[in-house]
This record gives C-alpha cells, sequence and structure tokens, in this order.
C-alpha cells in the first residue's frame, strides 16, 4: 500500500511538472534537435556540414558560423544500402580508394564513420569516371557513402578539416 500511495505521488509531481511547462518552452527546446525543412542555426558554431538527402534531392551544405560558404549535389545510399543518419565528426582522408568487393575506386574521401565516406563519382578498374553513376548525382545511387562531383569532392577534401561535424537527415 505504501509503494502504492508512492508511486502515485511520483505521477502526480510528474504530471504537475509536466504541465506546468509553457507550451511555448516545450516547443522551442523540442525544435532545436529537429532538422526537417529548416537548419536550426545554433546547433553548431564555426564550420559545419549538413548532408540534406530529400526526395526532391540530395545536397551537401558546407556552413561557417551557420552562413552557407558552398552547396554541392551529391548523392546518398540507397534504400538497400542507406547512408547513416545522425552526427558525426570528420575522421580522416586519403586522394583516393579502389574497392574490389564492388569493383569501383574514387577520388578524394573524407571519412565520415566506418566505411562511410565523402568522395568523388565512382570510377571503374581502368581509373575511368562510370558516367551512368556520374549521371545519378542529386538522389540515391551510393552504397552508404556521399558521392560529390568530381570538383565539388576535391574542394570538400582541401576545405573542410577533419574533426569537422556533419548533420546527416532526410
Amino acid at each position: 500500500m505504501l509503494r502504492n500511495v508512492f508511486f502515485i505521488l511520483i505521477l502526480t509531481v510528474f504530471v504537475f511538472i509536466a504541465g506546468g511547462c509553457k507550451k511555448e518552452v516545450a516547443q522551442e527546446v523540442e525544435a532545436r534537435f529537429v532538422i526537417n525543412d529548416e537548419v536550426i542555426e545554433d546547433i553548431v558554431e564555426g564550420l559545419w556540414v549538413e548532408v540534406a538527402l530529400k526526395e526532391e534531392g540530395h545536397k551537401v551544405i558546407v556552413r561557417e558560423n551557420n552562413e552557407i560558404k558552398k552547396e554541392m549535389i551529391c548523392s546518398g545510399g540507397t534504400k538497400e544500402e542507406p547512408t547513416l543518419l545522425g552526427t558525426f565528426n570528420l575522421e580522416n582522408r586519403g586522394l583516393w580508394f579502389y574497392s574490389e568487393r564492388f569493383k569501383e575506386g574514387a577520388k578524394y574521401w573524407v571519412r565520415i564513420t566506418e566505411q562511410y565516406l565523402f568522395h568523388g563519382i565512382p570510377r571503374d578498374k581502368d581509373w575511368n569516371i562510370i558516367e551512368e553513376e556520374q549521371d545519378k548525382l542529386g538522389g540515391p545511387a551510393s552504397h552508404g557513402c556521399v558521392r560529390l562531383g568530381e570538383e565539388d569532392a576535391q574542394w570538400f577534401y582541401e576545405n573542410v578539416p577533419d574533426g569537422t561535424t556533419v548533420i546527416i537527415h532526410e
């Protein structure tokens, strides 16, 4: 019986506290953590990257002090092999790679996390750009990486340092 009274008391305090919050304050706090159609500007200071994988188009936006520094068309993963969503810090980079598993490689890779990278357009074993992959920029096409056009991949590689915060969302 004492346990039931204690439970009811705790529940009443919780309801009182939750019910006593102003709706505007609760919405404001919640909005700080939601990225949907708008980027909430006070999430990250300094240089950071947004990857928006929307149905109407995929793009990468590099921001510095919440001003757009560069916007680029990209391709994220497919439904079968999606790009990870969330917040990451860039880890490391390299000039090129080739994957025997996928029989393709790319230039200017920057690691998001694990095997997920930003990189240029896929290339075949003879190091030629695979044109049909280039034509897919702007929509889902990769094995989970974020693909950029060659010039954009090089710019990203040269201008966005390791440790930079990346926020990936739909």
